[in-house]
């Protein structure tokens, strides 16, 4: 079984959050650097909320047109993530199925 310490997740492809769909699982590996309040304000918001390294996620649904916002499982919660807010949450795919 793969670790998903985090100092072992940087051993596979990072991407964003937003590029994941539905049913797909990851672990989250951080987030993004950012410039400007509004971005850091995002990024201290996902962090509060839990999006932390090692995190499990999901994506349950996504809205239709365009997908936009997704709706993202943590742990036992649910969060509606616009796309530019889920592209700074870098993760790597699971095999594994977050609760």
């Amino acid at each position: 079984m793969t670790s998903t310490r985090p100092e072992n997740l940087m051993q596979h492809k990072v991407l964003d959050l937003a590029l994941m769909k539905k049913g797909d699982c990851a672990t989250v590996t951080g987030l993004a650097s950012t410039e400007g309040a509004e971005a850091l304000a995002i990024k201290t918001r996902l962090w509060e909320l839990g999006f932390a390294a090692g995190e499990k996620v999901r994506v349950v649904a996504e809205s239709f047109p365009g997908g936009d916002p997704m709706a993202v499982r943590l742990g036992n919660t649910t969060f509606a993530l616009r796309r530019h807010e889920a592209a700074m949450i870098h993760v790597v795919r699971s095999d594994l199925h977050a609760a």
